[in-house]
């Protein structure tokens, strides 16, 4: 511990040698003198240091004296008591080793300097410096100073000791941080001092890194400006000598690695004070500022250049916090699609709307008002008028979000839609429209026809649906060519817009095929029904009178079926075919005629559907039956048999022929149930040929024109034959009249094909249909049957009879047998006998019956030889 001058003062001799000598060396009977101990108590108060001594005494430290100091020190426990022990002496130092210490000096010798400091929850009680001398074996001398004023001060310069480091640390990280914040902004500064003596340059270390300098502080003028390139300096230079200017120059510095770099400094000139003048400024490395302004500038030239060639303009509107708008930015092609100048809408963009046609601005503020205030996407499709009048169609879209200052900015396009709104009401017009006519089409007027539906059950109004079919409409195309017929579909769709209400629609439905729909007639069903006739009168009227087609004159008629709807709820499908129903009815009542739709007509057509689901179940569930009917020569001999289809049905029985097969000639039905009597046929006559005595009995099979003209009828016809083994010979077709109407060629060469292999012919119900002699010659026929509606007259009738010799006389010159059909009576018989009819067929000789019924009841027939009459 560095000693203190004032203990070294306290420690230089002040008693002399006499009485230190009077005082140390023991008398012989051991009292000091009076005289020397009066003085050497006064001069030992006279110290300004506590001085006490002790003694040892069975190991404890025993106070002899104090001098006036010791008893004055505050701290100091029972220092006017002698033989005080010294732990109570110095009580607030119990906790100390400084009576061990004490008692060490008393035992070695050695001297003890210390010092003692107490404090107390941080405040200092006490400072001491203590001093300990051996004086004797036994006793030591203590000498105590105040160090309070001392500690105190060493106190107070370790605590600012201890702030000046925290100063330092905190201002080098402050330092650190700040180079720190330099290097990430790309940024440093610099000073410079100039005096009458000297000029100095200092450089921070940021602005040595952007530089490319290695890092000092100090830094030559002439090197701190080696780096801008010679086209900026002269700007830079200019700007340093700008006294009072604070403003910002960007300049060029090239590295000493070559790389040249745009800085930005900012200089700051400060008074002159002491005749000393600082100039300061910030540097900043900008490249990369630059570099993305460059891009900028090149993104911002290419979106101009996309701007001014794409079909549209773009823009930027905002609408401000404080209710005001603008429009910021616009591009050139506003020019072209809007007719007005950029600068123009920037400075009041009310010129835009100027443009909207009235009738869509409404809905153009609204819907553009509704973007804005929810922040979503605008699209909307408005109409403009153009500077020459022209009307031209534009759409917008636009995107709103909003900006942190509370305002909203939408960017947009718009675009000139004209040619598509164009291609889609043309697309509109082809998809709903007919193209012909211009009508609507059968797509529109159904859907129409569902709105009015709807419409009639919510108004309790009632609708009429006229369905119109102009009359013999095919024959004036096969005459005069579809070209005349398309223009008089066009004048008769005129001439029927003509004649209704606007409201009202009027439909070609397809083909030579009108309908007309009225909407709101009266609620109640009679004069609604009124109404719906008055109109069709009309119609019928106009379409009456001559049509102009290439200069001639043509007539045409209509036929027209109405219906009511609203009544009841009835389907479109249901609408049309009731109206459907009545057309073909106004047909039948002799054509150019109207009919309203009668449910008695529907029952009979429901019937008809009915009959043909059923007769489909039949075919499939095998109710169709073939039954037979004799057939013989004029001397009853048995010829063979007619196959006849019959239907079982499981409900109702027995359905005549005359129900069914014209329905089946309709559906296409009559080819399976065609092939399924000519399938039946064949397996009988392979029965009956394995028998000698029915050998040779053949069977006719009726064959309809629908099932003769299918593609492979010659190729099934034989393939059946030879599947049953039956002979081709035994086999007879009947074929009617009605092929005669078709490809007559094409007939003969199947016939021809059949014919070869031994399949015979018969032309059945002679007489009743188109025949042509000239064809019937050439037909490879072998018989021709009589009609039985000749047949049934032939005794009463004159004319039945002269058509029955006339037939027989045809035949027996064309070398063609006959076969009378419907054969009831004996007197028929004869008459048919005697003018050489050699073959007949009727109840005369059998009912059609079930094979097993034929095989019962011509039993005789059947067994007995041919030449034998029974």
């Amino acid at each position: 511990m560095p000693s203190n001058p004032r203990i070294q003062r306290f420690q230089t001799p002040v008693i002399s040698s006499e009485l230190l000598t009077d005082l140390l060396a023991p008398a012989s009977d051991g009292v000091i003198e009076p005289l020397a101990q009066a003085r050497l108590q006064a001069l030992v108060d006279a110290v300004p240091v506590a001085l006490m001594e002790f003694r040892m005494q069975d190991g404890r430290l025993l106070l002899l004296a104090a001098n006036a100091a010791a008893r004055r020190m505050p701290g100091l426990g029972a220092v006017r008591n002698p033989g005080a022990d010294a732990s109570e002496v110095f009580d607030l130092l119990a906790d100390t080793p400084l009576l061990d210490q004490l008692q060490g000096v008393v035992r070695v010798g050695a001297p003890l300097e210390c010092r003692k400091v107490v404090r107390e929850a941080g405040r200092l009680l006490l400072a001491w410096d203590l001093s300990a001398r051996r004086v004797t074996s036994d006793c030591i001398v203590v000498t105590v100073r105040d160090a309070t004023e001392a500690e105190a001060l060493r106190g107070a310069l370790a605590a600012a000791e201890r702030s000046l480091e925290d100063v330092r640390r905190e201002l080098r990280e402050q330092t650190e941080v700040f180079n720190t914040m330099e290097s990430l902004a790309r940024t440093g500064h610099w000073r410079r001092i100039e005096d009458p003596g000297e000029t100095v340059l200092l450089w921070s270390p940021g602005l040595c890194d952007i530089a490319g300098f290695e890092r000092q502080e100090w830094l030559d003028p002439m090197r701190a400006i080696s780096g801008i390139v010679p086209e900026d300096r002269e700007l830079f230079n200019q700007k340093l000598r700008e006294q009072g200017s604070d403003g910002d120059v960007e300049y060029r510095w090239r590295r000493p690695d070559g790389e040249v770099r745009w800085m930005r400094s900012r200089v700051q000139h400060t008074l002159p004070r002491d005749g000393v003048r600082v100039i300061m400024g910030v540097v900043q490395d900008v490249t990369e500022e630059h570099r993305a302004a460059e891009q900028l500038r090149e993104q911002l030239l290419f979106i101009q250049r996309i701007a001014s060639r794409i079909p549209g303009f773009i823009y930027e509107y905002r609408l401000h916090s404080d209710g005001g708008t603008s429009v910021q930015y616009i591009s050139d092609a506003v020019r072209e699609f809007m007719g007005v100048e950029p600068h123009e809408v920037t400075a009041d963009h009310g010129v835009l709307m100027h443009r909207v046609l009235p009738e869509d601005l409404p809905q153009v503020q609204r819907s553009a008002i509704m973007s804005v205030r929810k922040l979503v996407p605008w699209q909307c499709e408005y109409r403009v008028r153009m500077a020459d009048g022209s009307v031209r169609w534009h759409m917008t879209n636009a995107i709103p979000h909003r900006e942190p200052d509370g305002s909203v900015v939408s960017h947009g396009f718009t675009m000139d839609i004209t040619d598509r709104k164009r291609a889609e009401q043309e697309i509109e017009r082809l998809a709903f429209y007919d193209a012909l006519t211009g009508l609507p089409n059968r797509r529109l007027l159904l859907d129409r026809l569902q709105r009015s539906i709807a419409a009639c059950q919510r108004s309790r109004n009632l609708g009429a649906l006229l369905f119109i079919d102009l009359d013999n409409f095919k024959d004036l195309n096969d005459t005069l060519g579809h070209d005349m017929g398309d223009r008089l579909l066009s004048q008769v769709a005129a001439r029927l817009v003509g004649s209704v209400r606007e409201a009202d629609t009027v439909a070609r439905f397809g083909g030579d095929e009108f309908v007309v729909m009225l909407d709101t007639l009266a609620p109640e069903l009679h004069n609604a029904a009124s109404q719906a006739e008055t109109v069709a009168e009309k119609l019928l009227a106009s379409l009456n009178q001559p049509f102009d087609l290439d200069g001639a004159q043509h007539y045409s008629t209509p036929s027209i079926g109405i219906t009511l709807f609203g009544d009841e709820r009835l389907t479109v499908d249901e609408l049309l075919k009731r109206a459907d129903l009545a057309m073909y009815q106004a047909k039948a009542a002799g054509r150019n005629t109207q009919r309203f739709f009668d449910p008695d007509m529907q029952a009979a057509v429901n019937a008809r559907s009915n009959l043909e689901a059923d007769l489909r179940q039949g075919l499939a569930r095998g109710e169709l039956l073939v039954h037979y009917q004799p057939v013989v020569d004029h001397q009853a001999r048995l010829l063979g048999a007619e196959a006849l289809v019959r239907w079982r049905h499981p409900q109702r029985g027995m359905i005549s022929p005359g129900e069914f097969i014209p329905l089946a000639e309709q559906t296409g039905l009559i080819l399976p149930l065609g092939q399924y009597v000519l399938q039946t046929a064949c397996e009988q006559l392979q029965r009956w040929g394995e028998q000698p005595e029915t050998a040779h009995l053949s069977i006719s099979v009726n064959v309809s024109a629908r099932q003769f003209r299918q593609a492979g009828f010659v190729a099934e016809v034989l393939q059946t034959l030879k599947n049953h083994h039956a002979e081709p010979t035994r086999l007879k077709l009947e074929l009617t009249e009605s092929l005669l109407l078709g490809d007559i060629e094409d007939t003969i060469a199947r016939m021809v094909q059949l014919k070869r292999e031994g399949v015979g012919f018969a032309l059945d119900d002679f007489g009743t249909g188109y025949s042509s002699l000239s064809y019937l010659k050439r037909l490879p026929l072998d018989q021709i049957k009589i009609d039985q509606s000749f047949v049934r007259d032939v005794l009463t009738d004159p004319n039945d009879a002269a058509i029955v010799r006339t037939i027989l006389a045809l035949a027996k010159s064309l070398d063609l047998e006959v076969v009378a059909e419907g054969v009831e009576t004996t007197g028929q018989l004869s008459f048919l006998r005697l003018h050489g009819c050699e073959g007949f067929q009727g109840y005369l000789f059998g009912r059609p019956v079930p094979m097993d019924v034929f095989v019962h009841e011509h039993q005789e027939l059947l067994q007995a030889p041919r030449g034998r009459r029974p």
